[in-house]
């Protein structure tokens, strides 16, 4: 199988073809932090960009709008405006919209996110103003099936996530989890898991190297914590098709490093 079959291409960014793209986490209880941060995130992309000039390669891909912390979700007049700004501030990168369950490490209650999934998900669709949507692969099959059809009628790509806070599986386990991710429509694979030590975070990051070969989409298999962070920053030897940072310290996910850290280590790679 070709390389350029493994690939997703968005806009400007290819996701699989060995370079990790980087996503940053927009974080903000309120529409007034919510736009202060993006304002913030903005001004790190163009520093970032004059400094690489020459590597168009480590350009900060996506913006993660984390949806689940914004308190007014449900009001879709409120999230159809902070759209409206973000995809004006990031015209030139992709957003990403996630709405993370407790279980899965967010701040929204399971039975919320169950409940509102499909209203939340009909208005993003809508919108016309995101490029990708986050799916959390625990909501079940049908739910899993449902969302990321419908999100393909709209154009929008899903990444499919699942995240073990407490540990981390076992190979079979993990390739299981990526086949059923594959099955129900995932067009990046993405599991988060919690290494013990240096050689859970090694497995990780050469499973995913098997899974550049044996699986048709981008994968990205992420360690977390602080024996998790050369995962995130040698995802070109390990494939991976994303890698999370930081911007201010506004982390989502334990071991996520500054970006500006983050493209100097790899800018040396």
């Amino acid at each position: 199988m070709s390389l350029e079959s493994k690939t997703l291409t968005i806009k400007d960014f290819t996701f699989g073809d060995g370079t990790p793209r980087i996503c940053i986490p927009l974080i903000g209880r309120t529409g007034e932090e919510i736009f202060a941060m993006a304002k913030i995130i903005r001004m790190e992309i163009d520093r970032l960009d004059a400094l690489y000039s020459d590597r168009p390669d480590l350009r900060i891909a996506v913006i993660e709008w984390r949806a689940d912390y914004y308190t007014n979700i449900a009001e879709t007049t409120n999230v159809f405006n902070i759209l409206r700004h973000l995809r004006a501030l990031f015209s030139d990168r992709l957003v990403l919209f996630t709405f993370r369950s407790e279980e899965q490490g967010g701040e929204i209650r399971n039975d919320r996110v169950h409940m509102g999934m499909e209203d939340i998900m009909r208005n993003v669709v809508s919108s016309r103003m995101v490029d990708m949507v986050d799916v959390e692969a625990v909501v079940g099959n049908y739910n899993i099936a449902r969302a990321t059809t419908r999100l393909h009628e709209g154009g929008v790509k899903v990444v499919l996530s699942y995240h073990d806070f407490e540990n981390t599986p076992h190979d079979a386990e993990i390739e299981e989890k990526l086949r059923q991710m594959d099955i129900l429509g995932g067009d990046i694979l993405k599991m988060a898991m919690m290494p013990k030590n240096q050689f859970d975070t090694r497995r990780i990051m050469e499973m995913n190297q098997r899974m550049v070969i044996e699986r048709t989409k981008p994968v990205a298999l992420i360690a977390m914590g602080a024996h998790g962070i050369p995962s995130r920053t040698h995802g070109k030897e390990s494939g991976a098709a994303l890698t999370f940072a930081t911007v201010a310290g506004a982390s989502s996910a334990p071991g996520q490093i500054e970006a500006k850290d983050l493209i100097a280590i790899m800018a040396k790679q």
